[in-house]
């Protein structure tokens, strides 16, 4: 287990067919047959203060070249707002938080943090903050700038993060009652209550209202990420300095090693590097990023393997052969790599492969779809079928939510318990799902019609269209289209959707940061603090998982006890939700890192690239490769 290992990034993951170039919106932690990344927390539960200092070694190396990615349509650049990881990417590397996953291992470092202590049982965090940061406005980086960033966090109507500080994490605060669109009463943040304090200049004291076993990692979310004090005029007493708008489009302000530079949302991005002499950590090496944005597969093949416009080859499962990988070693994190190639370029790539928390799902909107509807689906889907056939064995078969790698008990009792899943455990189980539609009253006569919308892939389209072929036998009428990602989350969210499909990627390495998109009360659209879309309410077995995720949250603390306690619930909510199949899981991520020879960037770990900062990559001559 590495549940006191924990990570901030949510997003939803977009397949784009190839593994490597996986694009999207949120997710957890590990390794499985990889390897499990973990990193252990110097806090103690005790009351007793602890301790972690970091020191950061200046350097001043050169500045050199220009690193060229392909990435995926953004939303926003303000930490607090972005919920996909193509803005993540950028705001990775625009902004610091007080602590990072050092290049997307689990591994939690200091990075505007010096050191920090924890006292108070456990509920007391205070972290002294270097002296001299500056921000790429040049502003210096205090502690009131954590307290105003952290307010905003919690009481912007800006953000889409309030549960990730008030809930996740658990500063204390107060409330005030109102009511919904229901005309419930519901408890509500009361601004300006978070015991979120400055005690000096560079001294800040962060309380919980109760022991969180992820705290230092949580607090690695890029949501977390201080921004000059009153920059922003969105919450009680301040009139900013700039626009919303010209902050989250055009001028992000934070202290990491890179600028936005340029953003045109459907053609490209540009971050300019920040001097050597200006950024408090190693680097940038680099003089810019240049992120040309391709949505499509295809396309991005032949950007970066037949043009070699990119630093990496971005290949899809179309084009993948998995004889041309030649592995030559296991590196100490558990990562495999070796050689890819050669390609139709005549290049032989650098390859590694990471197995990543994250889990793509098809979720259903659960008024929109009835239950054996649902239920049919799974019945008819196979898991190992579409992970053989549809993506050649570049990703793993998922019957749980939860990543292995995170799983109670870890991957052998992930396997174990999978054999239970009730829906056939890599078999298609047609008969079922015939039975099951007819016991509700439908037929070949009068058929369940069913719309399935994905993001724009073309394995996505193969999967599509396996499902209309198998659920036709079950007297379903599928309808299956495609939308624009940023369509897609559009529709999900305001709850417009039957079936879809997205995934999601660890935000800190604990299957809390999963399940939390099951919490029933949490699935509801109209919750404007919804983690996901399945409005699955109503039932015993949402009932069920709704006070399994009570006991979560009342068994936060990092003792035996807790963990063992936590252990139970996150069973009972992934078994509730195979009741009900609110939520489909479809497969794990498996990364395929490929670059090209004249790239040096170090490897990326479980959390993934967009949880990677690029300050210290480097760009060799590219003129010895290209035709």
């Amino acid at each position: 287990m590495t549940d006191n290992n924990n990570i901030s990034r949510r997003r939803f993951l977009e397949a784009t067919g190839g593994a490597a170039t996986a694009l999207a919106l949120a997710g957890c932690t590990g390794g499985g047959d990889g390897g499990t990344e973990t990193t252990t927390e110097s806090t103690t539960t005790s009351g007793e203060t602890t301790t972690q200092s970091t020191e950061t070694t200046m350097s001043t190396p050169e500045q050199k070249g220009t690193y060229q990615v392909i990435g995926s349509t953004a939303t926003t650049f303000d930490p607090i707002k972005a919920t996909d990881t193509a803005s993540g990417w950028v705001i990775q590397n625009v902004f610091d938080a007080l602590t990072n996953y050092k290049n997307g291992t689990t591994v939690v470092e200091n990075l505007l943090a010096k050191d920090y202590s924890v006292s108070n049982g456990g509920k007391t965090y205070t972290f002294t903050l270097k002296e001299g940061v500056t921000y790429n406005n040049g502003d210096e980086v205090k502690a009131g700038d954590v307290v105003y960033a952290f307010e905003r966090l919690a009481a912007s109507d800006n953000s889409r993060r309030k549960s990730y500080i008030l809930s996740d994490l658990g500063v204390a605060h107060e409330t005030n009652t109102t009511k919904n669109d229901k005309g419930e009463d519901v408890q509500v943040y009361k601004p300006g209550s978070m015991k979120v304090t400055a005690t000096g200049d560079y001294t800040v004291e962060i309380t919980l209202a109760k022991p969180f076993h992820a705290a230092l990692a949580m607090l690695a979310y890029t949501s977390f990420s201080p921004i000059p004090e009153g920059l922003i005029g969105d919450i009680a007493g301040y009139d900013g300095k700039m626009s919303h708008k010209e902050f989250a489009t055009q001028n992000p302000v934070g202290a990491g090693p890179f600028t936005l530079e340029k953003w045109e949302k459907s053609t490209e991005r540009v971050l300019k590097a920040r001097p050597v002499e200006d950024y408090h950590g190693p680097g940038p090496l680099i003089e810019k990023v240049h992120m040309q944005i391709i949505e499509k597969s295809n396309p991005a093949y032949t950007y970066s393997v037949l043009n070699m416009n990119a630093d990496g080859p971005s290949v899809p499962s179309a084009k993948y052969d998995r004889s041309k990988i030649t592995i030559k070693g296991t590196d100490d994190r558990g990562r495999k790599y070796g050689t890819y190639g050669p390609l139709e370029n005549g290049l032989t790539a650098n390859y590694y492969r990471v197995n990543e928390l994250s889990t793509y799902y098809f979720g259903f909107n659960c008024s929109n779809v009835e239950k054996p509807a649902r239920q049919a689906f799974a019945y008819a889907y196979n898991q190992r079928e579409v992970t053989e056939q549809v993506y050649k064995g570049r990703f793993t078969p998922a019957f749980f939510f939860t990543p292995p790698a995170i799983f109670p008990g870890g991957p052998k009792n992930a396997q174990k318990l999978a054999q239970d899943y009730p829906y056939g455990h890599n078999e298609t189980m047609l008969q079922k799902a015939t039975k099951v539609m007819e016991d509700a009253g439908y037929s070949d006569s009068s058929k369940y019609k069913l719309t399935l919308t994905t993001y724009e892939s073309s394995t996505m389209k193969k999967i599509g269209q396996l499902m209309q072929d198998k659920l036709g036998a079950a007297h379903i009428d599928l309808k299956y289209e495609q939308a624009p990602f940023s369509t897609l989350l559009t529709r999900a969210n305001n709850g417009d959707l039957e079936a879809y499909s997205l995934a999601w990627i660890a935000d800190y390495p604990a299957a809390d940061n999963f399940l939390k998109l099951l919490n029933p009360p949490s699935t509801v659209p109209s919750n404007p603090d919804h983690t996901s879309t399945l409005d699955w309410t109503g039932t015993d077995a949402s009932a069920e998982a709704a006070a399994a995720w009570k006991k979560i949250q009342s068994h936060q603390g990092q003792s035996d006890a807790d963990q063992q306690a936590r252990n139970e619930a996150y069973l009972t909510m992934e078994k509730a939700n195979w009741k009900d199949m609110a939520m489909m899981p479809a497969f794990n991520g498996v990364a395929e890192h490929m670059d090209y020879p004249w790239l040096d960037k170090p490897r990326v770990g479980a959390m993934g690239y967009s949880r990677q900062k690029v300050n210290q990559v480097k760009i060799g001559d590219r003129s010895k490769y290209k035709k």
